[in-house]
């Protein structure tokens, strides 16, 4: 680990021999009987104390339990930071619960099951331009990254003449090698655009989110609010989903045996996302602060202390993994993955960004049988320190 770690670091602080392992530091955290007392770095707020949590039974408590409050870690002076207005997962109790609301419809298992004949037009798209392209690319930038943002578009209702502009702006917004100032740009930029697509539904609705939330909730959500929304859908959900999708992919390509399980036609499809899922636990977690002491596993979380919990290490707690937690095995039984978080605060999208895994892997590796790293896979550069997403810069193949 670096000495100015962030929150992130319960996610991206990876094994270097290994880049799906927690590194041997983080690794040791989860061995230990009480959490791990840590500093880190938050860019707006400085430096702050947090209480890291590791085993799967406590990281669990810890996500429902609505004492532990869920929003921003005071400013360095004390002030509170004001959050985006919508911007619904730095919200906590009623306000969060009347944000969440009005978007959960769409990401019920229900409308994403209707999803998946456009979700399977778009695989298949974006597998021509591929191998239009070929016979190498970049499939973080050609596939996995432009799949959850059409995806999303659809459901926010996104002119389909205005897809391809949306999918650079996501781009844009989950480079995490932009320095924090560019970044900062491009989600201005996002938010300015979805502001000008909020004006036009109130012209004239359509029938994606956006529309919905103009027409059926007048007077209920403000325009700020709508922008803010739709801000933490494509920055929590688009991130998440391309990141799972090029590392697992990667993990597929390195252990043949666990991919001819996936292609493997009498295998549960579902069960095999759900230990991708578990396997690669690509996102990290906001702070949450106790309100009230809290007991966590027998330690006790004095009011006013900070928290943070390592989805990474509770995914891979031999406690309630069979086998060895530290291996792929696409055949083994599941388990209620902690990569969405649970509670009141579990990932709303977590239905999309399992059928998005569902579907992508399948038709990737059929229509290119032989799909393979383009370079050693010692020069594969990852994000380990600093953003809250474990991710790939780049996933350079060839087939």
């Amino acid at each position: 680990m670096t000495e100015q770690l962030t929150r992130g670091f319960v996610a991206t602080d990876r094994e270097a021999r290994c880049p799906f392992d927690p590194s041997e530091q983080l690794a040791e955290m989860a061995r230990r009987e009480e959490p791990t007392r840590v500093k880190v770095f938050e860019q707006e707020h400085g430096e702050v104390e947090v209480l890291t949590f590791h085993r799967y039974a406590d990281v669990r408590a810890l996500y429902n339990d609505p004492r532990l409050d869920h929003s921003f870690i005071p400013a360095p002076d004390g002030a509170m930071q004001t959050a985006q207005p919508g911007f619904f997962p730095r919200f906590h109790g009623a306000e969060h619960a009347r944000l969440r609301r009005m978007v959960a419809g769409s990401f019920t298992p229900k409308r994403v099951a209707q999803l998946r004949p456009r979700i399977e037009s778009v695989i298949s798209e974006l597998l021509d331009e591929v191998e239009e392209a070929g016979p190498g690319v970049d499939l973080f930038k050609a596939y996995a990254l432009p799949l959850p943002s059409i995806v999303i578009g659809e459901i926010l209702g996104i002119p389909s003449a205005e897809h391809r502009d949306f999918n650079q702006m996501c781009a844009g917004i989950v480079n995490l090698s932009l320095p924090p100032e560019e970044a900062f740009k491009n989600f201005t930029r996002l938010n300015d655009y979805v502001g000008g697509l909020v004006s036009q539904n109130h012209k004239c609705p359509n029938d994606g989110l956006i529309g919905a939330l103009v027409e059926q909730r007048h007077g209920e959500v403000s325009d700020d609010e709508i922008v803010g929304m739709v801000g933490a859908l494509v920055l929590a959900g688009h991130e998440t989903s391309a990141s799972t999708i090029a590392l697992s992919t990667l993990a597929l390509m390195q252990q043949p045996e666990q991919l001819a399980i996936l292609l493997d036609d009498t295998n549960s499809v579902a069960d095999a996302t759900e230990e991708l899922l578990r396997y690669t636990s690509v996102a990290g977690g906001f702070p949450r602060m106790a309100i009230e002491d809290v007991t966590v596993g027998g330690y006790t979380v004095k009011a006013g202390e900070w928290v943070v919990a390592s989805p990474l290490n509770a995914n891979r707690d031999p406690e309630v993994v069979s086998g060895d937690p530290n291996t792929l095995d696409l055949a083994r039984q599941p388990i209620q993955v902690m990569t969405f978080g649970s509670g009141i605060h579990q990932c709303p999208g977590q239905h999309l960004a399992r059928i998005e895994l569902q579907m992508a892997l399948i038709p990737l590796f059929r229509r290119f049988p032989g799909l393979r790293l383009a370079v050693p896979a010692e020069e594969l550069s990852f994000h380990r320190f600093g953003p809250n997403v474990y991710a790939l810069d780049a996933l350079p193949v060839a087939w």
